[in-house]
């Protein structure tokens, strides 16, 4: 795929077929080794996790690299963005990502329905879940079962499609690989590989059917694909971001895709930052927040609107909800948690890998510990908060405990980066239990720069036709009991496990919801006491 620019300009160049085409194929080349050496640079110099992604995936993306600038001029492009993705997906760790240049980074790939699992004497299956308005048809609906994929068992689709996403955790790798078969981002699968697809599925009535399906394209505007790329470019002036981008994005889709249809059936896609309810269970009521997002622009005044809220629910137990939400800006997830525990909140710990190139880029104080590794031989820095300022430990614990009662916070695979740090603050903090519908969170342990942040400051070149890269730079390390324990591929695990029922997909988490309620009712009257009492 020629730039078309290039191409108007040769066209008036009056020159021979073969010259114009040594002429494009000269430039092309010269923006793909610009794109390999960059991303070559980056992963060598830069990425934190290159030691734990060797020895755990044994993989060299430094080597292929570098092979792969030999074999530039007989690639065509789908072929040479395929493998620039495949580089990237052999890490397995969606902090670290290649974004194609455009068109692919506005096209996605639906279907009119979305799939979700849930369990049934210990059994897993698949159920949709979720239907778009405005399709219809005689079998396939809210409810049906399904049992194959393209002829092949659903569970082995799922995992056959999880091997091609960015994730490294078991479990999320699943559930990734669950939510890619309906939902598909052109910037990590560029053109879907199926020409149509056939499902197979059991109705409400224990009828066997099968139907056949196109992908339908759900384009993002070039400009807003664009900016989408850039719009954190400026993290001093909101704070570090830790986000699985493409699942924030492909939740948008979803949203515009189904949202119609989830409200009429009294489930909602959300709307805020987060929102609340009081749950009636057989335990009795229990306050009930779900927080979607960290993504917080001024997380001063969303602090302020939680405090709000708090303060107006009973103190019989708070269950807290974080599943889906894929990160945002880490300083606004660790400083809510001081809102619900007496103990002082000790932010986890971050470090870069010791290299010249982060000894430039690194501020203090990882700067002086990065200098001392020249002679100590460590391979990372000293790990220190997130935010790095002296009175950081300070703002995590400004407000205190604002909610009284027993907490327990629900957690799932898709929690990842900021996220995955909340829980494990949580839970290192002793603020309260863990109730998962995982084995574990996303592990996504790592504050991520875009390839803009990078260049803008530090005499980078921008990426040929606005391609992209994305980098875990510092990685998260646990406190408390889990000192020095990476959260990278490993996570938060839970402290107890809920598997989704029938229910609790099509009828709004109701015996999620129980279960947590069970749990909480065990903690009356404890969570009163500071921590040391006990």
């Amino acid at each position: 795929m020629a730039d078309y620019k290039l191409d108007n300009v040769v066209a008036s160049m009056g020159l021979t077929e073969e010259q114009k085409k040594q002429i494009i194929e000269h430039s092309i080349k010269e923006e793909r080794e610009e794109i390999v050496n960059q991303a070559l640079s980056f992963i060598e110099n830069i990425y934190v996790h290159l030691p734990l992604k060797r020895a755990r995936n044994a993989i060299d993306p430094v080597q292929r690299l570098k092979l792969l600038k030999y074999r530039l001029v007989k690639m065509n492009e789908l072929n040479f963005q395929r493998e620039m993705i495949g580089i990237f997906t052999e890490l397995r760790d969606l902090h670290t990502v290649y974004v194609p240049p455009m068109p692919y980074q506005s096209i996605n790939f639906v279907l009119p329905f979305i799939i979700e699992e849930f369990y049934e004497n210990n059994q897993r299956y698949y159920v949709v879940s979720h239907v778009n308005e405005d399709f219809e048809h005689e079998s396939l609906e809210k409810g049906v079962i399904v049992t194959h994929w393209n002829g092949v068992p659903i569970e082995r689709a799922i995992e056959l499609n999880g091997l091609r996403t960015y994730v490294s955790n078991e479990n999320a790798r699943r559930i990734h690989g669950l939510n890619t078969l309906t939902l598909r981002s052109g910037s990590k699968y560029l053109v879907p590989d199926e020409e149509w697809l056939y499902i197979s599925y059991i109705t409400k009535n224990h009828e066997h059917y099968e139907h056949r399906f196109q992908w339908q394209t759900w384009n993002l505007p070039e400009t807003q694909a664009q900016t989408n790329n850039q719009s954190f470019a400026n993290l001093k002036a909101y704070g570090s971001l830790g986000v699985d981008f493409e699942a924030a994005k492909l939740q948008k889709i979803k949203k515009g895709l189904f949202a119609s249809a989830a409200k009429q059936d009294n489930q909602t896609f959300y709307e805020t930052d987060f929102q609340w309810s009081i749950c009636s269970t057989s335990h009795g009521e229990f306050s009930y927040m779900r927080i979607h997002s960290f993504m917080i622009y001024d997380r001063q005044k969303f602090i302020q609107d939680l405090i709000r809220v708090l303060e107006q629910l009973p103190r019989d137990g708070l269950i807290i909800d974080v599943r889906g939400n894929s990160g945002g800006y880490i300083e606004a997830g660790e400083m809510i948690l001081q809102l619900f525990t007496a103990n002082k909140i000790q932010p986890e710990l971050f470090q870069f890998i010791n290299t010249p190139t982060t000894l430039k880029l690194a501020p203090e104080p990882w700067k002086s510990s990065i200098e001392r590794s020249i002679n100590t031989g460590a391979v990372y820095s000293s790990g220190y908060p997130i935010g790095r300022h002296s009175y950081y430990i300070d703002e995590v614990n400004q407000y205190g405990q604002k909610y009284f009662g027993p907490v327990i916070l629900i957690t799932d695979a898709l929690c990842y980066s900021t996220t995955d740090i909340f829980a494990a603050g949580f839970q290192d903090n002793n603020i309260g239990p863990i109730l998962g519908t995982s084995e574990s969170t996303g592990a996504g342990g790592a504050n991520v720069w875009e390839y803009y942040d990078l260049f803008h400051p530090n005499g980078y070149s921008p990426l040929p036709r606005n391609a992209q890269i994305r980098m875990a730079v510092k990685r998260a390390i646990r406190v408390g009991n889990q000192n020095g324990y990476p959260l990278e591929d490993f996570g938060v695990i839970p402290d107890y496990i809920h598997n989704m029922t029938f229910n609790d997909v099509l009828n709004g988490n109701v015996d999620l919801i129980e279960k947590a309620a069970s749990i909480l009712a065990t903690m009356k009257g404890l969570h009163h006491l500071p921590l040391e009492v006990f």
